[in-house]
């Protein structure tokens, strides 16, 4: 015998379904979260423990996890924490020749990956019994994040003539899927009326990775030196589009595009948005564009025996 559903339990169904696919459809462009490049030692590159004089070969295993593309020769990668010619290692960045591609939503879930021999580990000094060195290394990379908001244009001219409600400036606009994988995030982008005419944005930019962040294009080299390191350290590069939003940077400049500071590991930005009095509120795509070097290290523990 067949079932017969009511008419109004049909259209619920219907409604509920509806409502579905539209929550699907309104996702965001990105995969979102906060991983770059992962490091890590190759299993058995080195292993964990050998002899005095062995000859052992070390290998670094990349891989972004993020979704950004790692332009060729542009990531490097340093050895460490030990006095490297006692080991037969090289103290010097070894630049990865490998495009390290990022992932991409519903296209590329993996990231690229590369593997990259940093040399042989032959230990040639002296040894009482065993010793238990630590080996590191890190990646220098240079990463982007991208945000794309849907922010509410409204005023208070707008609101004060009677104009028509189209849209709402209460609220939290960092959506799901709005903010592209990067280890920097903009984790807050709120709004408030300002002035007569303009309507401001509070923007959160945070590190919520496991490294470390630099100013855009500097040396990866230059960043061992304790000077330049502070210079550059917490600094990101960032860009504000449509060109007629202006920020209030760090060292007081103004404008769409500058550097911001982190007070740590965030920053609360403040931008303003001229608003034109239509006779209504309207919305707006506001996309933000993150630029920065990041740094993120490994460990390996060793142990060296006497012969």
């Amino acid at each position: 015998m067949k079932k017969i559903i009511p008419f109004t339990l049909m259209a619920l169904i219907l409604v509920i379904s509806g409502c579905q696919q539209q929550d699907a459809t309104s996702e965001g462009p990105f995969v979102g979260g906060n991983q770059g490049v992962t490091i890590s030692f190759v299993d058995g590159a080195p292993v964990s423990e050998f002899a005095r004089a062995d000859s052992v070969p070390i290998k670094v295993k990349l891989v972004n996890g993020g979704e950004y593309n790692i332009p060729e020769n542009s990531a490097e990668i340093l050895l460490y924490g030990l006095a490297m010619n006692d080991y037969g290692l090289s103290s010097d960045y070894k630049t990865v020749p490998q495009f390290l591609r990022g992932i991409q939503k519903d296209l590329i879930e993996e990231g690229g990956e590369a593997q990259i021999d940093m040399g042989i580990l032959k230990y040639q000094e002296s040894i009482s019994n065993f010793i238990e060195p630590v080996l590191r290394s890190k990646v220098c990379y240079p990463y982007m994040t991208e945000a794309r908001i849907t922010a509410c244009a409204n005023s208070r001219e707008i609101v004060e003539s009677g104009g028509e409600v189209i849209c709402s400036i209460e609220g939290e606009k960092v959506e799901a899927g709005r903010v592209s994988s990067s280890p920097v995030q903009i984790t807050s982008f709120t709004e408030q009326l300002r002035g007569t005419d303009k309507v401001s944005f509070r923007i959160t930019l945070e590190n919520t990775g496991l490294g470390e962040v630099y100013r855009s294009g500097s040396e990866c080299s230059g960043l061992d030196d304790p000077l330049i390191k502070s210079e550059k350290k917490d600094k990101v590069h960032l860009k504000i589009m449509p060109t007629e939003i202006s920020c209030i940077f760090y060292d007081g400049s103004e404008g769409n595009e500058g550097d911001v500071r982190l007070d740590g590991t965030s920053k609360v930005l403040t931008c303003n948005m001229p608003v034109q009095n239509t006779g209504a509120s309207y919305t707006r795509e506001v996309s933000i564009f993150l630029d920065f070097k990041y740094v993120q290290s490994a460990t390996k523990q060793l142990k060296i025996l006497e012969e």
